[in-house]
């Protein structure tokens, strides 16, 4: 047991059973279970592969013509694991537990909450699954497969080569400062996979920042046809969201919630955590490196990222202001202010 967490099982009988009601809930989905059997089997897809928010896989990645399918025999496995599973021994941030038991069900905190720990509670499944190393294809390359260096493109994008899995959501690949390393990585992918997008809140206090929002949800998506920036929910959204977890009789599953042109309210990924306030954990995402590529620079309107001209402008001159900062950052390097050299893309 992890000394910084609390297991389930010690809430109150009434919040207990709604949370546990609500993970099995979600859990029970298809798409969950179509992403959870992608984890066991240790590859997505060829289409769930190429549904990235940062582009499709390279033409000649042998995921495309040997993981079509799930294998043979994996979708039993998976579901063999759901019936066995027991979210009562799932261990959450004790502040997060005590904030959700002292919020009467039905209200705005309760739902917050509720859909936090949701979230978190997915994550931690699938960690759990991806560490039971059950891959079926340990052996034959799929992963480690990267262009020859002659492809520019690839090269230039992914300086580092190839990343230890497949199961990754293009803004959630700091493994080396997740407590559950690569697990996290597959843990953000899945969220992304069957909510529609990594689920934040927003962190800010509203002592400084009057326009905060605490209840407010955000997904931050990874499909190729959604934005690639993070979107607060609507409330319509969010409703069908809690009703589906909170319901007697919940009725279709509104999963994944996918944002549209209606979701204007966005978050620039490429500005720090600090700075947004928009996360679930601060260590969820290292600063953007000082020359990162940075889709704001583009010349031409891009409606599926910014659904006004007005909306792009902004993020320009957000942009711009990074600019700044960074060339700053880098002055006071060079003069011997900063020790630590800012971080690099390549």
């Amino acid at each position: 047991m992890d000394p910084r967490r609390l297991p389930i099982h010690g809430l109150n009988d009434n919040h207990r059973h709604l949370l546990i009601r609500a993970i099995l809930r979600l859990l029970s989905t298809n798409i969950a279970e179509a992403t959870f059997a992608q984890i066991f089997d240790g590859l997505p897809t060829a289409e769930v592969g190429d549904d990235c928010s940062d582009g499709e896989l390279p033409d000649d990645h042998p995921l495309r013509q040997k993981h079509r399918e799930l294998c043979p025999g994996v979708l039993e496995e998976v579901r063999q694991f759901h019936d066995s599973f027991q979210p009562e021994s799932l261990e959450m941030d004790p502040e997060l537990l005590h904030s959700y038991q002292s919020a009467p069900p039905g209200s705005r905190a309760f739902n917050t909450h509720l859909v936090e720990l949701v979230a978190v509670a997915l994550h931690q499944t699938a960690v759990m699954l991806f560490k039971l190393d059950t891959s079926l294809h340990k052996r034959d390359g799929i992963t480690e497969w990267a262009p020859s260096k002659d492809d520019d493109l690839y090269w230039r994008f992914f300086p580092k080569g190839p990343f230890p899995t497949l199961f990754r959501h293009p803004w959630y690949i700091d493994h080396d400062r997740y407590p559950d390393g690569v697990a996290d990585m597959v843990g953000y992918w899945a969220e992304a996979r069957i909510l529609g997008g990594v689920v934040l809140f927003d962190r800010r206090s509203s002592n400084d920042t009057p326009e905060a929002d605490k209840h407010a949800i955000y997904l931050h998506p990874n499909r190729g046809l959604v934005t690639y920036r993070i979107c607060r929910l609507l409330d319509d959204q969010k409703h069908d969201l809690v009703r589906f977890l909170t319901a007697d009789t919940p009725g279709q599953s509104p999963l994944p919630i996918l944002p549209t042109d209606e979701n204007t309210h966005r978050i620039d990924p490429e500005e720090p955590l600090a700075l947004t306030g928009i996360y679930r954990d601060i260590r969820e995402r290292k600063n953007l490196p000082i020359d990162g590529p940075d889709s704001r620079n583009r010349a031409s309107q891009d409606f599926l990222n910014f659904p006004t001209r007005a909306d792009q402008l902004a993020a320009k001159r957000r942009l711009r202001l990074r600019w700044q900062r960074e060339a700053e950052l880098m002055a006071a390097y060079d003069r011997g202010e900063v020790e630590e050299k800012p971080e690099t893309f390549d």
